[in-house]
This record gives structure tokens, C-alpha cells and sequence, in this order.
């Protein structure tokens, strides 16, 4: 029996894998269907003719003429499904609100999950199982054991309704097959007690033969961290030395590489699922164990692409390769063309669509029109790691003044490195790698317009403390560049006081 289960799994996901791994062409088909069917599953609710889909055929007409929304111009909606309103954003029952876990400290936006939306994030985990069939031999997802990390799966209720984060809300119903398999319980992520949540993890898979480890990679480095202090081995290899994949989300996985290869004592590899509290976007579609995370679009839902520089809406049919686009979403709950606000480069088109993810709109760096992305910040502290030979664990990019001039500050978290390193040879590093990444800071540096970055090193523990204060934060992710030194000094008041003292002492004045 239990061959023949994993028989049909393993052409189940066959299946799957051809559905996402298609050009252009093919996905202008699929994004027509998915337009169709939304349209007439929305259709008689409140939003469908408040907006005027209804005077649109076609996928084409759709996403060249229905104008963008962002979250406020939602908000009414979604507060009369709150209180308890029928057929306004979608015809089912609202099972669960979502709530968002950035990092601005603004109130949570709350997110309608009906069943088909929560159905497409269950969908886009079965489809990365796919890829990761293909690409990791001898791993049967079925039977492998995993460590799966994700936020608390207890949700609150209010007025009759249940908020909680997505990654929460799917670990509570996570497959009965599955649960055989996965490590910690749904009890034990429940704990509100970090210290005793942590313990139980460590109790619950220390003897288990985990292959696979899944959630947000700074969680993922803490519990090896964990293992590794209570077992008193120098590398989670030693614990469990068939753990050779992690699955991840909520962030990219670049500047994690380095540190987890070095806490698991091998190369591993990777795979991830671009989503937000919104909707679950792309599915990693090859292996970033040696190279960039790649997307393919989630095929189930409808999108729309504005390009950076004219703001130009398009629909699949009008991405060019290497272009940058804004990526807007709908789903199955109403949320029609919503405005993402992240950015995407379409790094093919044939014989597979795919692209990578840059950043969001706003974020990144910019004090002299040079616009560095989030990207090439991370390109340039991976490869600052390689050059130095240094894993660097966590960093902070802001704007500050030297010499009368505008530069980059950059305080580099690493206990290898001492507070007393030669940071001139590391801002020297730093500035080269900026100017390989970014042509218009390359311009901006040799016209004299840019001071050469100043560069701090504080020690791991202020990143520990960073870490410990929003751990409990739903999925939390980590900031790192900062728009201004006002925000920047802001966060560290709020967040980490102590490093503002430390760098009080070390640095410049802000």
C-alpha cells in the first residue's frame, strides 16, 4: 500500500511541476482561465460591481484598462466581513482574517481567507514539492521527517471571527499523513514561552531523523543554534545527517546561505515560496543552493505587471526579459488588482517564465539619485562574506554625512570579525562591490558626489536582542537598510537602545 501511495504522489507531482513549469505563452493562457474563473466566482458580490468588472471580457482588457487598489481602498470591505457582512468582497464564508507582521510597527492589516483562498496557499506548498521532487533525488516527501518552524497556530477571536498569521493558520492544518512526520507539535508551537517552546522543539526532534527544516531562516538559524548548545556538537550534521533541504519563506535567502551551511556543516539545498500575508505569489523553481532563488507564477492566480519607470499596466503578454515591474495581485477573496508594491525582473520567458524578486517599492537606498536596491545590497554583503571569509550574520544600511557629504553607514554584525577589524580594508571592499552592482553609484563616487562608505563592527548579541524582542511577532523579518538616518535612529531607539550606545561610542555622531 504504501508503495502505491507514493506511486500516485510521485505523478501527482509530476503533474503539478508541468503546470508551473511553462513559457510565457502558456501562462498567458492560464492567466486568462484564472480570470474567468475569479470573475465568476466574485460575481453578484458587492466589489465586483463597485468596480466595474463586470464591463470586462477578458483577461487582456483586464489588465491593461482595471486601475491598481491598494490596501485602504479595500479597508471598508474587509471591515464590513469583520463585522460580519455578506457578499461584499466574496460570496463564501470568511473562515479566518490575516494579519500582516511587518516590520513598520503599524497596525496589522487583516487579509479575508474564504477556503479558496487558503486552498491556494496550500496549493503553492504542493507545487514547491514538485520542484523539489525533480531536483532532490532519493527524498520522499511523504515519509522524510521535517522540523517545520512557522508562526503560533492559535488564533484569536473577536466578534465571532478568527485572526491569525497564514503560516499559523496552514501549520493547524497541516495533512494527517503529514503530521506523522513533522516536528514540533501544533501543541508545542502554541507555547507562548520561548525558552520552553525551544526545549520542547529540542526534546521532540533531537532523535528524529530530520531531512527537511522549513520556516523563516533567522528562526531556523536559532533552533540550530539551540541544538547545537544543548547537544554540545559542533554541527547540527551531527544531530540529524540527513538534513540535507530547507524550505523557506517570508524573505530571501542569500544572506542566510552562508550561516546555515555553517551551522549544519554542509552545503544544503534550498528552495522558497514568495508570499505575503495577500497571497502566495511565486513558487521557487530551482534549486538556490548555488545560485539565485528563481519564481515561477502561482498558476492559479491573476496578475497584472506596471513597469518601474512609466507606470505603464500590462498583463503577462507584455513582459520583456530582464524588465522590472511592480506585480499586482487578485485572489479568490475579493482582493481585485491589488498593489503589492514589491518589485520583480523577469529573468526569462522561454522555455520557462520566471523571474526574481528585488525588493519592495520604497525600500533600498537612495542619497544622491543613485537608487541602490535591496538587491544589490544583499549581492554586495554575500559577496563582502566571500572576500573576507567572514559568515557576516546580520547588517544595518543607512544614510549619514562625511566630510560634508552624503554616505553610506553600514554596521556589520559578526562575532569573527573584533570591533578593532580593519574596517578600512572592509569599506574599501564594501565601495568596490557597490560600485560592480550600481553604475549610477559607481557615477556618483567618482564624480565626487558620494563619500566612500563608513563601515562598524558590533558584535552578535545586539542582533540577539533584536531578534529576541519580536521573535513572538508572528513571521518576523528582520530590517536591514534604512531610507534615512532619522528612521534608522528611530529603530534603534525603539528596538536596540544599547546599540545606539554602542555606536555612540565607536562611530560618528549621527
Amino acid at each position: 500500500m504504501k508503495h502505491l501511495k507514493a506511486k500516485v504522489a510521485d505523478l501527482y507531482l509530476k503533474t503539478l511541476y508541468k503546470k508551473i513549469a511553462v513559457d510565457k505563452d502558456k501562462v498567458c493562457e492560464l492567466q486568462n482561465k484564472n480570470f474567468q474563473k475569479i470573475s465568476s466566482t466574485l460575481y453578484g458580490t458587492k466589489i465586483y460591481n463597485k468596480t466595474g468588472l463586470e464591463n470586462l471580457e477578458n483577461y487582456k482588457e483586464f489588465s491593461e484598462h482595471f486601475a491598481i487598489r491598494e490596501y485602504d481602498d479595500f479597508k471598508p470591505y474587509i471591515e464590513a466581513h469583520v463585522y460580519g457582512g455578506k457578499r461584499i468582497l466574496s460570496k463564501s464564508e470568511v473562515k479566518y482574517f490575516g494579519l500582516t507582521s511587518g516590520t513598520s510597527g503599524k497596525d496589522s492589516k487583516k487579509v479575508p481567507y474564504n477556503e479558496d483562498m487558503i486552498a491556494s496557499f496550500k496549493k503553492a506548498q504542493k507545487y514547491l514539492a514538485s520542484v523539489i521532487k525533480k531536483e532532490v533525488k532519493n527524498l520522499d516527501l511523504l515519509s522524510a521527517k521535517r522540523l517545520s518552524y512557522g508562526s503560533t497556530p492559535t488564533t484569536y477571536e473577536e466578534d465571532g471571527m478568527s485572526f491569525g498569521y497564514i503560516s499559523g493558520i496552514l501549520t493547524a492544518q497541516t495533512p494527517r499523513s503529514l503530521k506523522k512526520v513533522t516536528y514540533p507539535s501544533v501543541q508545542t508551537l502554541s507555547i507562548e514561552n520561548w525558552d520552553k517552546k525551544m526545549n520542547e522543539i529540542f526534546i521532540q526532534t533531537v532523535e528524529q531523523d530530520i531531512q527537511v527544516a522549513s520556516g523563516i531562516p533567522t528562526y531556523l538559524i536559532s533552533i540550530f543554534e539551540y541544538v547545537l548548545e544543548k547537544t554540545g556538537k559542533k554541527y547540527i550534521s551531527e544531530v540529524w545527517p540527513n538534513l540535507e533541504t530547507i524550505i523557506y519563506g517570508a524573505t530571501t535567502i542569500d544572506q542566510y546561505k552562508d550561516r546555515l551551511n555553517e551551522l549544519v556543516g554542509k552545503r544544503l539545498n534550498y528552495f522558497g515560496i514568495y508570499a505575503s500575508t495577500e497571497a502566495p505569489i511565486g513558487i521557487g523553481i530551482n534549486n538556490a543552493k548555488d545560485e539565485k532563488q528563481l519564481y515561477a507564477f502561482h498558476p492559479e492566480l491573476v496578475f497584472t505587471f506596471n513597469d518601474i519607470n512609466t507606470f505603464e499596466q500590462c498583463g503577462v503578454e507584455g513582459l520583456k526579459k530582464g524588465k522590472d515591474y511592480f506585480i499586482n495581485t487578485t485572489t479568490p477573496n475579493g482582493i481585485i488588482n491589488y498593489a503589492m508594491k514589491d518589485i520583480i525582473r523577469i529573468k526569462s520567458v522561454s522555455p520557462l517564465l520566471t523571474f526574481e524578486v528585488l525588493g519592495r517599492e520604497g525600500s533600498g537606498i537612495n542619497i544622491a539619485a543613485e537608487k541602490t536596491t535591496d538587491e544589490q545590497v544583499l549581492d554586495t554583503v554575500v559577496d563582502l562574506s566571500k572576500r573576507i571569509g567572514t559568515n557576516v550574520n546580520h547588517y544595518f544600511l543607512s544614510p549619514t554625512i562625511k566630510d560634508g557629504k552624503p554616505c553610506y553607514y553600514w554596521t556589520i554584525f559578526s562575532d569573527e570579525l573584533s570591533t578593532n577589524s580593519n574596517t578600512k580594508e572592509i569599506e574599501l571592499i564594501i565601495d568596490e562591490l557597490l560600485c560592480k552592482y550600481n553604475s549610477d553609484y559607481e557615477d556618483c563616487r567618482e564624480d565626487n558626489i558620494i563619500s566612500s562608505p563608513i563601515v562598524k563592527i558590533a558584535p552578535s548579541n545586539f542582533i540577539k536582542s533584536y531578534f529576541d524582542l519580536y521573535k513572538n511577532k508572528g513571521q518576523f523579518k528582520m530590517k536591514t537598510v534604512f531610507s534615512s538616518k532619522d528612521d534608522f535612529q528611530n529603530f534603534l531607539n525603539k528596538s536596540i537602545p544599547s546599540l545606539q550606545s554602542f555606536l555612540g561610542e565607536h562611530s560618528c555622531q549621527f
